[in-house]
């Protein structure tokens, strides 16, 4: 189309009907050049040519590389700065040139000598900085996007040289980036010679992973000029499908295994990090559970996860007592488990054959959390074939598990754990287990401590509601007995808390339990820690059975600002055996 004859008003119409963004202070020149990064490129030099290059900017263990090169690609470069990605990315793309380096080292003068020329760049800054599960999505993001922009630099550099190979360039990240992310950079914004053109991002999109036949309700943000790739419109893929196929762990009869999104079949003794014990530590699946089921303020979680369902987004810090821990039923057991790394390794869309070199399970748990996606780099991938018009053939890759140390997994993953010592200085807030009414909690803490000279004060809240809205208040038992010793369970109750103070009678000694110190005087083990307290109390709650019984409390309903209201005795008697601990530390 000849954009030139067209008036600016005519252009912007245009701009809009492509869904394109950044055009409303864009000249008219600028606008045409937006228009002109959609159209279908599908030149001479691609007709005649068989193979597409990739370079591919911190690359990590290889999911978006993987993605392009399952569709034909030839992924020529890639770079990342960690030793142990870099080595997996080599390692399974013996094809490619991988460098390890910072990207922020390349000098302009430079970039050609590191870079190749390629038909396509991918990359995927690091996204710790922008997550939302990093500080709350609070953390520093001068790094983050220190990085972004030098990767645009090579781009922009790549784009702008004369008789320029480059015609696709893709950026990923999580959607939070995108608040970080300008519609266009001037050559100058990114470090290049002034003169050279602006960099415009014609596409910002959010996509999901699951769109495109990823397990994982993957979302993530891509940008740059690429084309974006239809839905699949098929069911999605669950859990279930990714596990039956690698089989249990455990299970001693398999001897052939069939990729669940390839058509690749194994030997069961070529397939990696799978066959081993990932059973988890007890008081790591008490914790993962209280926080997934029983959050203080925060919604509810399976526990443990269903196979029936999508992936949850798999993280990059290899944890199994947190609320994104992704923990199954062990087979044949009470237990739970954490998923083997071969398994996490095909949530994410790698085949069976690719093989993770790692010191330990934390390595390849980082390489494989940190990935992109490798159904939705297909997908991409994919997406620019077809409109390139090509046919393209993978090259074929042959790996074996003698060619290097893989530390492929196979003893039991926790066998050795020993829990360890917290800081005495440790904080703890924590409400009474399992027992949240009408946004009601008990919760005992030590957070108004003399920390720095070991002087540990705790109490007992009662809190209401979350976020911005929530209210707290600590009422005394001067208030409370009044109003429920009349209750006909008040003197079991209260016969019950005589005894549970003989077994929480000291501060410091309280502390030193909740920090999971050794404690030498065999006199002083009997000695409650505050879990422990919580937990006892919340079995003494239900066994009183109580649960549907509620009582006015007028000292609440002042401290709520709430008209006249009934409280639920279960929250009332927590209240009031917590106030009776806590008084006599």
């Amino acid at each position: 189309m000849d954009y030139a004859t067209k008036t600016r008003a005519e252009l912007i119409t245009l701009c809009k009907e492509q869904n394109k963004k950044g055009y409303s202070s864009m000249k008219k020149d600028e606008i045409i050049q937006l228009l002109q990064q959609n159209e279908p490129i599908i030149t001479p030099q691609f007709a005649n040519t068989t193979e597409i290059t990739v370079a591919d900017f911190f690359c990590g263990a290889g999911g978006f590389s993987e993605g392009f090169y399952q569709q034909g690609f030839d992924v020529v470069f890639g770079l990342d700065c960690w030793k142990p990605a870099h080595t997996t990315h080599e390692h399974n793309h013996p094809h490619c040139k991988t460098v390890c380096m910072n990207i922020l080292d390349i000098q302009t003068n430079q970039i050609d000598s590191i870079v190749p020329d390629t038909d396509i760049i991918i990359g995927s800054p690091p996204c710790v900085s922008f997550s939302n599960s990093n500080v709350s999505g609070k953390a520093d993001k001068t790094l983050g996007v220190q990085l972004i922009h030098q990767y645009l630099k090579i781009v922009l550099y790549k784009q702008s040289k004369p008789n320029s190979r480059l015609k696709y360039w893709i950026m990923e990240n999580v959607p939070n980036s995108l608040e970080f992310i300008q519609d266009k950079y001037t050559a100058a914004e990114l470090g290049l010679d002034p003169s050279l053109p602006d960099l415009i991002i014609p596409y910002k999109n959010i996509l999901v992973a699951s769109d495109y036949g990823s397990p994982q309700g993957r979302k993530r943000a891509i940008v740059g000029n690429y084309i974006l790739p239809e839905l699949t419109n098929l069911p999605p893929t669950h859990m279930n499908i990714i596990l039956d196929a690698l089989g249990p762990p455990l299970q001693k009869e398999l001897n052939k295994i069939k990729d669940p999104s390839f058509p690749i079949t194994l030997d069961k003794n070529e397939v990696t990090d799978h066959f081993y014990d990932s059973e988890i530590p007890k008081e790591w699946a008490d914790k993962a559970k209280r926080l997934k089921i029983d959050h203080g303020f925060m919604g509810k979680m399976d526990f443990p996860d269903r196979v029936d369902r999508l992936c949850r987004t798999i993280m990059a810090t290899e944890s199994y007592c947190s609320r994104e821990s992704i923990l199954f039923q062990k087979e044949n057991s009470t237990s739970y488990r954490a998923p083997t790394i071969r398994e996490l390794a095909c949530l994410m869309g790698f085949p069976i054959d690719y093989q993770f070199i790692g010191t330990n399970s934390n390595s390849k748990h980082k390489q494989i959390g940190n990935a992109v996606c490798v159904h939705l780099s297909m997908a991409l991938a994919n997406a620019i074939k077809r409109d390139m018009n090509l046919v393209l053939v993978k090259k074929e890759r042959v790996l074996i598990k003698g060619q290097v140390n893989l530390n492929d997994l196979t003893a039991p993953l926790f066998a050795n754990y020993v829990s360890s010592p917290k800081k005495i200085n440790s904080k703890f807030h924590v409400h009474v287990p399992y027992l949240k009414v009408n946004q009601l909690r008990v919760e005992l803490d030590n957070i108004t401590s003399d920390f720095e000279h070991s002087v540990f004060h705790w109490r007992c809240v009662l809190h209401k509601g979350s976020g911005k809205k929530a209210m707290h208040y600590q009422m005394k038992n001067s208030k409370l007995y009044p109003i429920i010793s009349i209750h006909r369970t008040f003197s079991e109750m209260n016969q019950w808390l005589e005894e549970l103070k003989l077994h929480v009678y000291d501060s410091y000694l309280f502390q030193q339990k909740n920090c999971n110190i050794e404690i030498e005087e065999n006199n002083k083990n009997n000695h409650y820690s505050p879990t422990e307290l919580l937990q006892h109390i919340s079995s003494k709650i239900k066994e009183l059975n109580i649960k549907d019984e509620f009582i006015e409390v007028d000292e609440l309903d002042v401290a709520f600002q709430c008209k006249k209201n009934e409280y639920p005795l279960e929250i009332v008697y927590s209240l009031y055996i917590l106030n009776d601990i806590v008084d006599q530390l």
